[in-house]
């Protein structure tokens, strides 16, 4: 990385760690751009110490991870994964008094959502489509909009106590590393559920893993792991209360197509040295006084051509 970017004008990167030291040798870097949305594989301060914009894809997959997860929720509910398994392993399975095969409903239920960012938005909508109630916590926040009448702005710990369904859609940063851990867990039902499409490292992984193997949680699904990739011999394919996809909440052909057009347009400013689109870190530079020339983020602000 070192040696290829030293006459570099861009970096287009999705997993590879962007260090202080590739910055540094980058002297002709105009932006570092992420084919994705987060940005936690890059040192951000070693952009804003070198006046450096970096530039991400926000609005490609929000609907389609939103529809993951939700689609995670569903298959905890209703027990999905072993129940088709263990039809096509055993044979018709009936219903007997131990109630071993009975789901649970979504409707009435309640969903606490950990951050309140553009996938949350969406997960809220499909979750009020059914009929759930839904509480928020996202430290941003002072207040909702009024179009989020329905939701309810509270504390970690009201969310985690009151849902029966815990959606996790932070953004990583340094602050939040770990947000849940022993004590967070501690504070849900058992017959709670947890579901991860954010990042892993938001998520204590070794306090996870203890609250499924007690069953002091009824179970997780998880899409993002820290680090990425897990290997077959991870503790978590020992758990048979915990449903895992391998990072794919984003990855449908209309979200992957999207995801390629907003890249290359935002790609195309940047070696015009148009206006840039979607910086991340636009107010960090803007308080530095290296004020930047970028669109204002909006639900589409751009037309992808």
């Amino acid at each position: 990385m070192i040696k290829e970017v030293s006459n570099a004008e861009l970096i287009i990167v999705c997993y590879a760690k962007i260090t202080r030291r590739v910055i540094e040798v980058g002297k002709n870097l105009k932006t570092i751009l992420k084919w994705g949305v987060g940005v936690d594989s890059i040192d951000i301060e070693a952009p804003n110490d070198y006046r450096l914009p970096v530039c991400h894809c926000p609005h490609y997959g929000s609907g389609t991870i939103a529809d993951h997860a939700f689609a995670m929720m569903i298959a905890l509910a209703r027990k999905l994964v072993p129940l088709v398994n263990t039809t096509k392993n055993k044979g018709w399975i009936w219903p007997d008094t131990s109630r071993e095969w009975a789901g649970t409903d979504l409707e009435g239920k309640t969903v606490g959502m950990v951050g309140f960012v553009r996938i949350a938005k969406k997960m809220t909508k499909r979750c009020t489509g059914f009929d759930m109630k839904i509480k928020v916590y996202d430290p941003r926040l002072k207040k909702l909009p009024v179009e989020w009448h329905n939701v309810e702005l509270t504390t970690l710990e009201e969310v985690l106590c009151a849902a029966d369904f815990v959606s996790v859609h932070a953004v990583l940063n340094r602050e939040n590393r770990n947000l849940i851990g022993d004590r967070e867990l501690a504070l849900m039902k058992p017959t709670a559920f947890i579901i991860n499409t954010a990042r892993g490292a938001l998520i204590q992984e070794e306090a996870l893993i203890n609250a499924l193997r007690q069953k002091r949680i009824a179970g997780a699904a998880i899409d993002v792991f820290d680090p990425e990739p897990i290997d077959a011999s991870h503790r978590f394919y020992e758990l048979d209360n915990v449903l895992i996809t391998p990072h794919f909440a984003y990855y449908t052909i209309e979200a992957d197509t999207r995801l390629d057009r907003e890249c290359y347009y935002s790609a195309k400013r940047i070696l015009k040295n148009e206006a840039l689109v979607n910086v991340k870190n636009g107010d960090a530079l803007a308080a530095l006084g290296e004020p930047v020339r970028w669109l204002p983020y909006g639900e589409l602000p751009y037309v992808l051509d």
